[in-house]
């Protein structure tokens, strides 16, 4: 049996139907109109060129629908049948070429959304060569904004966004956002107004989508469409340097409005298309909404079998408005999870989140193939804030109730939000070194924390009895001379705080 193709010529005019023997792609120097002339092999329906701005194609370039992906050949042309749900076709932008953005903001651009029709439809993309030297730059994690209202998004936009502006103007280095889901708080309306806020710094900003960005409409179970509408896919990837991101959405809702962290066997087989063209010895950063930390879906094993594969990999959360970084042990292989405590804090109720870090987001410093630095820059603060003292029998709270770490007195409690096992936190008084703090092991609720959020503001429990991992301890005998705490990171960065934090102050207001 004869097998046919369908050859079709871009006019300006319109489009031009012919059949013929199936074959590769084949493509036309532009003659006379201007004309492109690709041809498709049986049943691809979508197609197109990726070009650099002297409309030279580029080769090797990942293209996708969210199922199918492929790259582009020596002349820049890429060729695939979509899955019959897919909404966008979008391209992995390749180190060697800058993002694009709006034409107003800095919001990526990196997608188109696809017609309905099966017909063949022919997507093309054009790219600018990037001129910054993407072997060194940093990573903004921008975690739970979450905006109820018009209040919540004055505090973004005053607080939040000013801070990151600040902390960027610090420095010369390239600098890509990622914004960890829960852009807004079931309020549709105020996505679009996020969405250019996102884009209103000179980064750009990826967006992942989180649980609180999803909606339903009529007896639809609660899905990524309308958020999609002003992002983009919710699956996709780019790369910088020698370091590839890929964001995944990892929400699903049922019918009676629960949901859970999941991805799927389709969703694994995209990424597992989309990494098959990465260089292993790169670094590998999974951004997503949910911690997959505990987790146990289906795709676990199969996720982490090709989590695993790259030089270093690195996987970057919101959700729980809490800090945390979890060590995930695969044989002899370390991959970091690391769970940003949220910009909106406790739900904009405070300045701090439910396990007492500060309302804040993470500035990561990579080089190379690796992250040569991380820290966590508490919003209005300074960037060397990085641990609350307390006495463990101090109670905090109000009309509502009080709460202390323990009964016991002279216990000294240093909440450190941004530690891992590898810090080390020491004690000195009169200059004289005490011991080394360790984590405790049995106070896991931030005192301070519930004080003001159960204590004064009678906040639901259920919402504010937060696990915290990071609360130090050491019994300090006769503190009654000049008492210093010193915490030492893993890349050899030291802070140092004095300050033991008696009242709920600074949990009201910054000032």
């Amino acid at each position: 049996m004869l097998n046919f193709k369908s050859i079709f010529k871009f006019v300006a005019l319109g489009l031009l139907f012919s059949c013929s023997k199936a074959a590769e792609i084949k493509y036309t120097q532009p003659r006379g109109e201007n004309k492109d002339v690709i041809d498709l092999i049986a049943g691809n329906n979508v197609y197109g060129r990726i070009t650099d701005i002297a409309g030279k194609g580029i080769s090797g370039v990942s293209v996708s629908d969210g199922f199918t992906v492929v790259q582009t050949d020596k002349n820049g042309i890429y060729q695939f049948k979509k899955n019959a749900t897919a909404r966008f076709v979008h391209y992995s932008t390749p180190s060697a070429y800058a993002i694009n953005v709006a034409n107003n903001n800095n919001n990526p651009i990196f997608y188109s959304a696809l017609e309905s029709t099966t017909n063949p439809r022919q997507y093309n993309f054009i790219l600018t060569e990037n001129k910054a030297n993407d072997t060194k730059f940093l990573i903004y994690g921008i975690g739970d904004p979450q905006v109820a209202n018009t209040a919540d998004v004055d505090r973004f936009t005053n607080e939040t966004l000013a801070d990151i502006k600040g902390e960027m103007s610090t420095t010369n280095l390239p600098i890509y956002g990622l914004s960890l889901g829960d852009v807004v708080a079931d309020q549709p309306q105020l996505m679009g107004g996020m969405k250019s806020l996102l884009g209103s710094t000179t980064m750009p900003v990826f967006t992942t989508i989180g649980n609180h960005d999803k909606t339903a409409s009529g007896s639809n179970i609660k899905n990524g469409n309308l958020f999609e509408s002003h992002f983009g896919p919710s699956n996709y990837s780019f790369s910088r340097g020698n370091v590839h991101f890929v964001c995944m959405d990892n929400v699903v809702f049922a019918a009676d409005g629960s949901y859970t962290m999941n991805l799927s066997k389709e969703q694994l087989d995209w990424l597992e298309q989309d990494l098959s063209f990465v260089n292993k010895q790169h670094m590998l950063v999974l951004f997503t909404h949910m911690p997959i930390r505990n987790s146990n879906f289906a795709m676990r094993s199969r996720l982490f079998d090709l989590l695993q594969s790259f030089k270093e990999t690195h996987i970057m959360v919101g959700h729980t408005h809490y800090a945390e970084n979890f060590i995930h042990k695969i044989g002899d292989r370390t991959i970091f999870e690391h769970i940003h405590g949220a910009t909106c804090g406790a739900w904009w109720k405070s300045t701090i989140n439910g396990d007492g870090t500060p309302n804040g987001y993470a500035v990561y410093q990579v080089e190379g193939n690796t992250l040569t630095d991380w820290y966590y820059k508490p919003t209005k603060l300074s960037r060397n804030f990085q641990m609350r003292l307390h006495w463990a029998d101090v109670a905090y709270g109000g009309d509502y109730g009080y709460f202390n770490y323990a009964n016991e007195s002279d216990i000294l409690v240093a909440n450190v939000w941004n530690a891992d096992p590898s810090w080390k936190v020491e004690v000195f008084m009169d200059g004289k070194k005490l011991g080394d703090m360790q984590l405790s092991g049995t106070f896991n609720r931030d005192a301070w924390s519930k004080g003001y959020h159960l204590g004064v503001l009678n906040r639901n429990p259920a919402n504010y009895n937060t696990v915290t991992t990071h609360l130090y301890t050491l019994k300090v005998n006769n503190p009654n001379g000049t008492l210093k705490v010193v915490a030492t990171d893993r890349f050899g960065k030291v802070y140092e705080q004095t300050a033991v934090t008696t009242n709920l102050s600074t949990a009201k207001s910054y000032q």
